[in-house]
């Protein structure tokens, strides 16, 4: 049975995880088709935009598969096959250079928290609940390295490692992890809804953004962050989409890129 489906819609395609029994936990499997999916998104010149969500009705993810993991060390096996063989299923382990989309809902947790993490936007419907209990199973975290880097205070990612606190869809409004909270029932809809719009804007922008974005140049000194985003995203000056773009602002209508 499949673990995991995807939906085209022009040139945004959305990545289901579908293993509702265990709250789509992470196994080798599910990994694997994850980090097909986004070599998909990358090697695809049509894709624009991406959304990875859990099947409708069920959660986003609870982390890792920790039955996985210990029939793997019944076994002697230092870890699963997922370990072994660097199938993470992580978008950082696997660029597309195209924006993703986490659409999230029930549970992320653990792995699943630093999947959404490593996504360029995230919503969330209003029963989601986020946390990262490695430490309550003895496994390691890099929970307090993205929850920085995506801006959530540090008081609060702290609390979150060191004693498994679990936040609501509010709190992670509140606290930056999320950029919109929505109804269950329009989760989804949003999700689309925020794709199609990416993917009508100027590619030229959005993939200069999205290379700009993952090279770390907002944590670097103004004056070098500077040099280097002009340097590195190729979007400024005559390029055929700003000029595409004048022109549709002149002539009162929308530019299609």
């Amino acid at each position: 049975m499949a673990v995991f489906f995807t939906e085209r819609r022009g040139s945004v395609i959305a990545g289901f995880l579908d293993r509702p029994a265990v709250h789509n936990a992470l196994d080798t499997e599910l990994r694997s088709a994850i980090a097909d999916f986004w070599d998909e998104v990358r090697d695809d010149a049509t894709i624009r935009v991406a959304i990875i969500s859990g099947a409708p009705g069920s959660s986003f993810s609870s982390g890792r598969d920790m039955k996985e993991t210990a029939q793997a060390y019944q076994s002697a096996s230092p870890g699963a096959d997922w370990e072994l063989g660097g199938r993470t299923g992580y978008p950082v382990d696997s660029p597309t250079g195209k924006p993703i989309i986490a659409a999230i809902d029930g549970y992320c947790m653990g792995a699943g928290l630093k999947t959404a993490a490593e996504c360029d936007l995230r919503i969330a419907a209003s029963g989601a609940v986020f946390a990262s209990p490695q430490a309550k199973v003895g496994r390691a975290t890099e929970s307090p390295l993205y929850l920085h880097r995506i801006g959530v205070p540090s008081a609060v990612a702290l609390d979150m490692v060191f004693t498994g606190r679990r936040l609501d869809a509010g709190e992670a409004l509140r606290y930056g992890l999320v950029s919109r909270v929505v109804e269950r029932e329009r989760l989804l809809d949003e999700a689309w809804l925020m794709a199609e719009r990416i993917a009508a804007a100027s590619p030229t922008v959005i993939g200069g953004l999205k290379r700009g974005l993952d090279a770390g140049l907002t944590d670097l000194p103004a004056a070098e962050a500077s040099r280097l985003w002009k340097e590195l995203t190729e979007m400024y000056g005559d390029t055929p989409d700003a000029r595409a773009g004048a022109a549709g602002f002149v002539e009162k209508r929308d530019t299609t890129f």
